[in-house]
């Protein structure tokens, strides 16, 4: 009889630690986010300022490129943000967020990579470029794959329950 009663005490703290860490986790999750959240705001708001300012400093192509690298640094955040709020909301972590972020960061450095290609035309970096470049685009295709092949497949992975089934 003793033992049975310890097992259900057992139980009972195994269920109140649980649910302890249960919000333990919640509070890092929350937490994350709003980080996250600070620094997007940190980032756009630097990109804004810098593209004004360096309009007349570097001119306007260069404070163009400039601008859209800060931003799709701010996309990646935003991606982050969303991805901790599934997990908050639903409890599933899924993977095709982050493979989001893998492709806009790749792109992102394509983009910067690309602007410098010229001034290197002629030289040793050259050859490096290049091969930056192809391996980017490489991992561009390749996270393109793979997140067309996870919506695609015939068991794919948990959806957070406000994103439907893509259509096949």
């Amino acid at each position: 009889m003793a033992s049975r009663r310890l097992s259900g005490q057992g139980r009972e703290f195994r269920g109140r630690t649980a649910e302890l860490f249960h919000y333990v986790e919640y509070f890092f999750y929350i937490a994350v986010a709003a980080a996250l959240g600070i620094v997007g705001a940190i980032i756009f708001g630097h990109a804004v300022y810098t593209f004004v300012t360096g309009i007349e400093d570097e001119g306007l192509g260069s404070a163009v490129l400039q601008l859209l690298d800060q931003l799709l640094l701010v996309f990646i955040v935003a991606e982050l943000i969303h991805t901790v709020r599934a997990v908050i909301n639903d409890r599933v972590l899924i993977s095709e967020p982050f493979l989001i972020v893998g492709i806009v960061a790749s792109i992102r450095r394509l983009i910067v990579v690309t602007a410098e290609v010229p001034r290197f035309v002629g030289t040793d970096e050259f050859a490096s470029l290049m091969l930056e470049i192809g391996v980017l685009v490489g991992a561009v295709l390749a996270l393109g794959l793979t997140v067309f092949l996870l919506r695609h497949t015939e068991h794919p992975e948990p959806r957070p329950s406000g994103e439907r089934e893509p259509a096949r």
